[in-house]
């Protein structure tokens, strides 16, 4: 297998959607020695962790603090709006998106018949992430 950002069907990303970003981030580097890059996104601060140099996922904001932190597995895939149809004929549902993020690629968020929540995202620039 290639790089899991350009090979469809690879775990690509992991991504811990956190009520304390900070807190988050001072007990994975601790725990894993995962070290943090702050990216600017247009809803707020992104950060980006990596390991002994490699970006292997991010900590975002929870948009709804109600909700517990959680983590979500990115999958490669070639065309996120064809696999967001295909999801909902096969009774998956839709949670989010497709959508675009800047500079990074499309991406949604599904939720399978059995309740499990994954995403699928495309790279712009896959070469960027190795």
């Amino acid at each position: 297998m290639g790089s899991p950002f350009t090979t469809p069907g690879a775990l690509s990303w992991h991504e811990l959607t956190s009520n304390n970003c900070q807190a988050a981030m001072q007990f994975y580097g601790e725990i894993f020695g995962w070290t943090f890059k702050t990216m600017d996104m247009p809803q707020g601060p992104y950060y980006i962790i990596e390991n002994q140099g490699a970006h292997i996922g991010g900590i975002a904001p929870n948009p709804c603090p109600k909700l517990p932190s959680h983590w979500t597995g990115y999958i490669t895939v070639s065309d996120v709006d064809d696999v967001a149809i295909k999801a909902k004929t096969m009774g998956g549902e839709l949670l989010y998106g497709p959508e675009d993020i800047p500079k990074v690629g499309r991406f949604c968020w599904i939720k399978d018949p059995e309740g499990a929540i994954i995403a699928a995202i495309s790279y712009h620039n896959p070469d960027k992430w190795i």
